[in-house]
């Protein structure tokens, strides 16, 4: 029995380094992986973007895991998201000073969908200029997100 737990240990840690490479492996502003909104159509997730929101006065960033490139370089805040009228799909994290998830939204062809507590976010690293980890729905979540990421904070 202890052989056998020794080798799940084993498995489980590779797992997790490669989970952790793939998403270190790719380059700024790269996701990999898909997104599907309950009852709606799968889209694949290809773009990683961080802003940090400057008119909050907790200053969060917001992390995109989004089917396009956004136009985050000019964001200063959520504002300018709702204003950007982009046609795009995916999730949105809301991070504290922390690191912490505080709150997730949903975005289906450029309209928020839902603001939702199932997804489950894991940094490789918290604080720094880059941020790179996985993003997973929780198993009784209706919607359906898998992702590795790679997004440089602006």
């Amino acid at each position: 029995m202890k052989a056998l737990t020794q080798k799940l240990v084993a498995i489980a840690a590779a797992l997790l380094t490669l989970e952790t490479l793939a998403a270190a492996d790719l380059a700024a502003g790269a996701a990999k992986g898909s997104y599907t909104p309950e009852g709606g159509t799968t889209v694949a997730i290809t773009n990683a973007a961080a802003f940090t929101d400057q008119k909050d006065e907790r200053k969060p960033t917001i992390l995109l895991l989004t089917d396009k490139k956004l136009p985050t370089e000019k964001w200063k805040s959520e504002f300018d998201l709702m204003l950007s009228h982009e046609k795009f799909s995916g999730v949105l994290f809301w991070l504290d000073k922390d690191g912490a998830v505080f709150r997730n939204d949903t975005y289906q062809n450029g309209r928020q969908a839902s603001v939702a507590g199932m997804f489950e976010l894991k940094l490789d690293a918290k604080g720094g200029k880059d941020l790179t980890g996985s993003a997973s729905s929780h198993d009784r979540a209706s919607d359906k997100l898998e992702v590795t990421f790679h997004a440089a904070l602006k």
